[in-house]
């Protein structure tokens, strides 16, 4: 039936999104399945099949099963596709693997990423890919860039348009009588807009040339100028359009200075109230340091960084009155993502805390992923996920118990300690007694 069709169709369109993600690797085929990440499969394999005995991925495990057989994955896939697997965290004793959705961070499909997978797609192979690349990029009103992106999809509704799926309606243009409206007309060829662009001085290189596409001619363009103009002549479009439609509906034709000195206006007006980029009138600033926990709690601060092939790591503990109780600082020799690195950072901050049994904890970090990971871990089917969900049920053995986000300039300490561990190549706890390269820091934040 059609529907079946329909939904085989789409499930094959959509089979190289979904893959394994690396668990206790029990259930991963090497030459079948998809696993690890996006282009990751039996393709990736770069010898003979008679020259590869293992079947599971777990088969490529090290010996110890806490990471990878370096030698054996670059025998099997190769210089290129090495690092990426072997970036791939492992847990010893790691849980089953789950089937995930690549295009999540938490592993859900959802018809709102899949569809912007598949869009993505067709970008990336597709003809037009430097248009639809810049389009979101441009520093405009949104509904202009939608607008560019109806251009680029030839679907605003220009005569022409109109007489392809109605039988009978003309497709003249009504501005000049002079050809039919299709889109590329409405925006260059028309004499109307022809002088809204002559007037803001356009090269006329970018009024020549036999096209019959609009977005091929505003690629060209877009090969030629740099964003900031991209952004302007977009908007010029935006109020040709604009002006057409006065004079199809309104009966009111503008003249081409006054569409061009709209556009123009625009423009200036979105630069000067515009959020995103630096106000013309500089903000008020307002300095923000290390909060202070309630009384009776300790607050963990922590941080980690990735350097080579190892990761580094500092904490710090601090009570209500901002007297350090401790802290760890240490290196592992791994290659782990940031967020695996902060996510080691946050278990050694717990080991501490089981050490020295405090049962009231705060942890800061200023890792907003891992923290939004956190407070959404029991959606998430990722290894990190799993790792979340651990780490919340060895909490519930506290009194009290806040894991929450902190800006950088809330974190100095932390991130004070790990850059000095990068120079010192240590491990080192301590308790009140302190390094005296963090006293300064640290009576900073309880001053302020």
């Amino acid at each position: 039936s059609f529907t079946w069709f329909s939904i085989s169709k789409a499930a094959k369109a959509l089979y190289d999104g979904f893959g394994w993600t690396v668990g206790n690797g029990r259930s991963i085929k090497i030459w079948h399945d998809n696993w690890g990440f996006e282009g990751l499969s039996g393709k990736s394999i770069c010898v003979d099949k008679r020259l590869v005995k293992e079947e599971n991925m777990c088969e490529l495990f090290n010996d110890r099963k806490d990471g990878w057989d370096t030698k054996r994955i670059l025998d099997i896939y190769g210089e290129n596709m090495k690092d990426h697997i072997c970036n791939i965290p492992i847990i010893h004793n790691g849980p089953d693997d789950q089937y995930i959705w690549f295009h999540n961070p938490h592993g859900v499909f959802s018809f709102k990423s899949a569809y912007s997978w598949l869009i993505l797609k067709q970008i990336g192979f597709g003809p037009h890919r430097i248009f639809w690349r810049i389009i979101w990029d441009l520093k405009t009103l949104p509904k202009i860039c939608i607008f560019c992106w109806r251009l680029g999809h030839n679907i605003l509704p220009t005569y022409d348009k109109i007489s392809s799926i109605r039988n009978g309606f003309d497709d003249i243009c009504k501005r000049c009588g002079k050809g039919r409206e299709t889109l590329i007309h409405a925006m260059k060829d028309c004499p109307k807009a022809r002088a809204v662009l002559e007037f803001g001085g356009i090269n006329n290189k970018f009024l020549g040339g036999g096209y019959s596409r609009c977005i091929d001619w505003i690629e060209d363009i877009t090969l030629e100028l740099d964003n900031k103009v991209i952004s302007d002549f977009i908007t010029v479009l935006w109020n040709i359009w604009n002006s057409r439609n006065n004079c199809i509906f309104r009966r009111v034709e503008d003249d081409a200075r006054v569409t061009w000195e709209r556009a123009a206006a625009l423009s200036r007006d979105f630069q000067i109230f515009n959020l995103v980029e630096d106000p013309l009138l500089p903000r008020k600033t307002v300095t923000k340091t290390w909060q202070k926990p309630h009384q009776g709690v300790l607050k963990i601060n922590f941080d980690a960084s990735v350097q080579g092939e190892k990761v580094f790591y500092g904490l710090v503990v601090k009570d209500a009155d901002g007297f350090v109780h401790g802290g760890r600082m240490g290196f592992v020799d791994k290659v782990l993502p940031i967020e695996w690195a902060e996510l080691l950072a946050m278990e050694e901050s717990l080991k501490i805390v089981r050490l020295n049994n405090w049962k009231n904890l705060e942890l800061e970090s200023d890792c907003a992923s891992l923290v939004n990971r956190f407070n959404k871990r029991n959606n998430d089917l990722t290894l990190l996920g799993y790792r979340l969900r651990e780490i919340h049920r060895q909490s519930l053995y506290f009194s009290f118990f806040n894991f929450r986000w902190a800006p950088w300039c809330c974190n100095k300490v932390a991130n004070f300690i790990c850059n000095w561990v990068k120079v010192n190549n240590c491990n080192m706890d301590f308790n009140m007694d302190y390094p005296s390269e963090i006293h300064d820091i640290v009576l900073n934040d309880t001053i302020n």
